[in-house]
C-alpha cells in the first residue's frame, strides 16, 4: 500500500493534471455556452486516486440544442476516443431526488499520452444536485487524517471491478466522515456491515 506522502503526492499530480486537462480542451468556455460549469467529485475535492473529471453545468433551462452543440464539438477533437450521452430527462429520470438533466462521459487521451475519463452533468435544478451539495458541505469536514484514509482506501477499490457500480466514492466518503472508518480492511467491515442491514 501507498504511503502518506505517496497519496498525497499522487493526489496533487492528478489534480493539477485534471486542471491542464480542462484548460487543454477548453472546458469552461465550451460548457459556459450551456450554463454555469463547476468542477465537482474528487478533483474538486482534493481525493482523487485515478484520471478521473466530474463537472456540473448548472443550466438556466436545459437545452438540447446547445448540449447537442457542445457533444459534437468534443466529439471532432480527435483525442477524445469515444462519446456517450444519456437523457435523464422526463420519464427516463426515476429518481425524484436527483434533478432531470443530460449527461456526456467520455474517455480522453491527454497531450502527454494519459487517459481521462470525464463525466458531465447539465442540470437545471442545481440545489436537487448531490454532487453540487458535496462540494459546499464536504471540504469544512475534511482534515489531514479523513483525506488520508479516503486516498488509501479509493486506492485499493479503484482497481477493484464492483468500484464505480456497487460502491462508489460517496460510499467511501459517508464510511470515514460519518463512522468513522479509518483502513480499507476496516471499509470492508463496514461494508459488509452495510450490506447485511439492507436484506
Amino acid at each position: 500500500m501507498l504511503e502518506q506522502e505517496d497519496l498525497l503526492a499522487r493526489q496533487l499530480q492528478l489534480q493539477a493534471e485534471a486542471d491542464a486537462i480542462a484548460e487543454e480542451m477548453h472546458l469552461k468556455q465550451l460548457l459556459a455556452t450551456a450554463g454555469t460549469p463547476v468542477k465537482v467529485g474528487s478533483s474538486a475535492l482534493g481525493l482523487m486516486v485515478w484520471r478521473d473529471l466530474d463537472i456540473t453545468v448548472a443550466c438556466s433551462k436545459l437545452n438540447i440544442a446547445a448540449i447537442s452543440g457542445i457533444a459534437a464539438q468534443l466529439m471532432s477533437n480527435p483525442q477524445v476516443r469515444d462519446l456517450k450521452f444519456i437523457n435523464d430527462t422526463g420519464n427516463w429520470n426515476t429518481d425524484p431526488t436527483y434533478p432531470d438533466g443530460y449527461f456526456l462521459g467520455m474517455t480522453y487521451e491527454s497531450k502527454n499520452g494519459n487517459k481521462w475519463e470525464l463525466d458531465i452533468w447539465f442540470v437545471d435544478e442545481p440545489d436537487k444536485q448531490p454532487d453540487l451539495q458535496h462540494i459546499r458541505t464536504m471540504p469544512d469536514r475534511l482534515t489531514p487524517a479523513t483525506i488520508v484514509s479516503i486516498l488509501s482506501i479509493k486506492t485499493v477499490w479503484a482497481a477493484r471491478a464492483e468500484y464505480g457500480k456497487q460502491v462508489k466514492s460517496f460510499d467511501i466518503y459517508t464510511a470515514v466522515l460519518d463512522n468513522n472508518v479509518r483502513t480499507p480492511a476496516e471499509f470492508n467491515q463496514w461494508l459488509q456491515s452495510r450490506n447485511n442491514n439492507f436484506y
